[in-house]
């Protein structure tokens, strides 16, 4: 009798214990990106994009938070502002000229680093989209 008595404790502390780790809430893990090699030239590759016309500008990551968005065979380029929330996710806003300044767009898109590496970058946009960034030399 005693034995069974000591066996069922035994049980009961095990599946005790496996209810508090079960149910305990872990900490999320901080998502360790370094942040500084999206810095530099990046083209992209239109396998992965919805949009096809998207590969055909090369976009330069700034340290003041800017991309300068230019097509390959044209000096014309536009101006996006880009920013990591606490998510570590990169936040693009269009810049619009205002009496002379550049100001921040309200409207602004999020992208999901799913993967960044001294030459490579590929994000995931609100629409499942997948762009795959490569470094220009």
């Amino acid at each position: 009798m005693n034995k069974l008595l000591i066996g069922l404790l035994i049980i009961a502390a095990g599946v005790g214990t496996f209810l508090y780790l079960r149910n305990k809430k872990k900490e999320p893990v901080p998502n360790n990106i370094n942040k500084e090699w999206v810095i530099g030239k990046w083209k992209t590759n239109d396998l992965l994009t919805n949009d096809s016309d998207f590969s055909k500008f090369q976009f330069n990551f700034l340290k003041n938070g800017t991309i300068i968005r230019s097509l390959n065979d044209s000096s014309k380029a536009d101006t996006i502002h880009f920013e990591w929330n606490k998510a570590n996710e990169l936040v693009w806003s269009e810049l619009t000229p205002v009496e002379k300044e550049m100001t921040v767009d309200s409207t602004r898109k999020i992208y999901k680093v799913i993967k960044l590496t001294a030459d490579s970058l590929r994000v995931q946009a609100a629409d499942s989209s997948t762009i795959l960034f490569t470094k220009v030399n």
